[in-house]
């Protein structure tokens, strides 16, 4: 798996167990990426991120600024893993349903969920 998915090699296994909520959502993740454009500075909502693994790699990846929006968890958890993350600079928990989004129209360069 490691050369199928170099960048989700980087990520304990352990830690990816501990947080994720289904199938390993970094596979999935970088996957989709392959397909995407990504660049530093780059607006991403993370739309159903559950513990914000996936906000995570996305900021550390990438570089990109990263809004981790989910219903179920909660922002402060989440924003408890960001910051033992290193990446509390772009990573924005926030707790929100999907069809009441406080975001402006075209704010957000790509949206992943």
């Amino acid at each position: 798996m490691t050369e199928r998915f170099p960048r989700t090699a980087k990520y304990d296994p352990k830690w990816i167990e501990e947080n994720k909520m289904g199938p390993n959502p970094l596979y999935l993740l970088e996957d989709l990426c392959k397909d995407m454009t990504l660049e530093p500075g780059m607006n991403v909502l993370d739309m159903g991120c559950g513990k914000a693994i996936t906000s995570i790699f996305l900021a550390k990846e990438y570089g990109v600024q990263v809004w981790a929006n989910d219903l179920w968890i909660s922002p402060t958890d989440n924003w408890q893993r960001i910051k033992e993350a290193g990446v509390e600079d772009l990573v924005y928990p926030i707790k929100g349903e999907a069809r009441s989004l406080p975001y402006a129209a075209e704010f957000f360069d790509a949206i992943v969920r």
